[in-house]
């Protein structure tokens, strides 16, 4: 339960983090965030707080379950799994061995507009865990096997969470009655006979066609300065390209924007 709390207590202040870039009106609260921008298109947020020595980095992408293709529920949080299995670099699972190596602790999420990855860690490994960060954006590798190894993961999840709870299936129901012609009426998790049809082919292209600086925005919160992260951030995400993003992502996150900011 304590785990629980603290993931959701978490979540709702990193959540808040990233609206205060969303809501200008909102940058004069209490947080002050510095805001700029790289010339990849990456956005990067900083909020400062010396009152503990750790510092916590967080990689949002603008796309969730709302913008997988039809027929292909659950690939967005398939591929955030599938986000931990290395690059041409990092083996599978390396990355996390260097930051529980280093002290740290790493997790994701999946909602229907956005896909996010953080770490917490010492002030003085913000520049690692940014370099897996920058690295895993663009030099993701998929091994067939651990694909499909990793799916039986995904459905195993949906079985523990959602086909053995009688109010999360009543949830669902819910949900596809509500939004007849919206993608929210979809289960972020996706439904089960569609994710047992998703393929190595299918994570690579919903990666290749989302993740990019340009689609991002890094928030840093914690015991650092402005000016520290915008050096690292130049340094390490700034050697990376701006991808080429389908037609209408921008103003469809112009869209996403101010729904957030309606909420």
């Amino acid at each position: 339960m304590t785990k629980f709390f603290l993931r959701s207590l978490f979540r709702h202040a990193a959540v808040l983090a990233l609206l205060l870039v969303l809501i200008p009106t909102a940058q004069a609260g209490v947080f002050d965030p510095a805001h700029f921008t790289l010339e990849n298109g990456l956005e990067v947020v900083v909020v400062s707080d010396h009152r503990a020595p750790v510092v916590t980095h967080m990689v949002w992408y603008r796309v969730g379950s709302a913008d997988e293709p039809r027929g292909k529920s659950g690939i967005a949080h398939f591929l955030e799994h599938l986000m931990f299995k290395g690059t041409d670099t990092l083996g599978p699972g390396e990355a996390s061995k260097i930051i529980a190596k280093i002290g740290g602790n790493e997790n994701a999420f999946t909602s229907y507009d956005y896909t996010a990855y953080y770490q917490t860690v010492a002030p003085e490994k913000l520049a690692t865990v940014m370099e897996i960060e920058a690295d895993r954006m663009v030099n993701l590798k998929l091994d067939p096997k651990h694909v499909l190894s990793e799916r039986d993961v995904i459905l195993e999840e949906r079985r523990t969470r959602t086909d053995n709870s009688d109010a999360a299936k009543f949830r669902e129901q819910i949900n596809a009655a509500m939004y007849l012609a919206y993608p929210y009426r979809i289960p972020v998790i996706g439904w089960a006979h569609e994710m047992r049809q998703l393929s190595p082919e299918d994570a690579i292209t919903f990666y290749r066609r989302w993740y990019a600086p340009n689609n991002a925005i890094v928030v840093v919160a914690g015991d650092v300065t402005a000016e520290t992260v915008r050096g690292f951030a130049e340094n390490i995400m700034a050697r990376y390209r701006s991808g080429r993003l389908p037609n209408g992502t921008e103003s469809k996150n112009r869209h996403r924007s101010r729904r957030a900011a309606c909420r």
